[in-house]
């Protein structure tokens, strides 16, 4: 009697142990699957088509070629103007093409950085539709010590003598940009350097009031931070406000300022009024 007790208790803890090392194993696969689509990328939904990009750096003049071009999956739905979705509509023409302006690896191919078929990859080529090319003599002494290269934006300004003892300074133009550096016109120099004239991307009306300009005064340049497009209201500013620091004119009459006192551990706040020069 007591071996059977014994074998039946045996084959019970058997059957336990095989069963708890069952649901184990079986828990321990469901999250090995959960974890591993968790971190499996999502795959793509909607239509993808094609588009042409750079496949190593390219300077402005570079020739395109089916080594310097490569085509990549592109979401259908974002397409982006002037760009290629395959490399025989940029090369199948009359004559070769060159890159007018750099671009980064795995940068979209757009039909405004790059030449017509055959055409030569000079300045001309690059001017945004509606724009015109003018260069200008700038001093070359002031503004900001020659560091503005090819594809930094400007603000410029015109300073001048109207009387003996007054001379005044007007902006002219506002977030302008420049495109060429006395005959330096590539984008990819890290060198800047100290310029007599510049050339700049303008509207015609613009590039009327800069001829008129320079035939008055001197034209300075503003390098504007990168991404800065907002155009801002500007003023004359003249020899008298050299005087009347702007931020002077902040300080209204009737401001206060507020003077603790204490007496015997107790504050009192007393206001006292400024007393603004005349």
């Amino acid at each position: 009697m007591i071996p059977a007790v014994v074998l039946l208790g045996g084959s019970s803890v058997y059957a336990a142990r095989s069963w708890m090392q069952r649901e184990v194993a079986l828990r321990v696969e469901a999250e090995r699957q959960h974890y591993a689509a968790v971190a499996r990328p999502a795959e793509p939904t909607g239509k993808f088509a094609t588009i042409v990009v750079a496949a190593k750096p390219l300077s402005a003049g570079a020739e395109l070629s089916r080594q310097t071009l490569r085509e990549i999956p592109w979401p259908a739905d974002e397409t982006l103007q002037g760009s290629y979705q395959t490399i025989s509509k940029i090369l199948d023409g009359q004559g070769k093409r060159n890159a007018i302006a750099p671009f980064l690896a795995n940068e979209p191919i757009l039909a405004r950085k790059i030449t017509g078929p055959g055409q030569r990859p000079t300045l001309a080529a690059s001017i945004e539709a509606g724009y015109r090319a003018l260069t200008i003599r700038v001093d070359d002494v002031v503004g900001v010590a020659g560091f503005i290269t090819p594809g930094d934006r400007v603000d410029i300004l015109l300073s001048r003598r109207l009387k003996e003892n007054e001379a005044v300074a007007d902006v002219v133009a506002q977030d302008v940009k420049v495109i060429g550096i006395d005959q330096t016109a590539d984008e990819e120099t890290a060198k800047p350097k100290v310029a007599r004239s510049v050339t700049v991307e303008v509207d015609t009306q613009d590039a009327q009031r800069l001829v008129v300009a320079q035939s008055v005064g001197a034209l300075t340049l503003m390098l504007r931070r990168a991404g800065a497009a907002k155009i801002e209201a500007s003023r004359r500013v003249t020899t008298s406000d050299l005087s009347h620091p702007a931020h002077a004119a902040t300080q209204q009459d009737g401001a206060q300022t507020t003077v603790v006192v204490i007496r015997n551990s107790v504050r009192q706040d007393y206001s006292v009024p400024h007393q603004i020069e005349r």
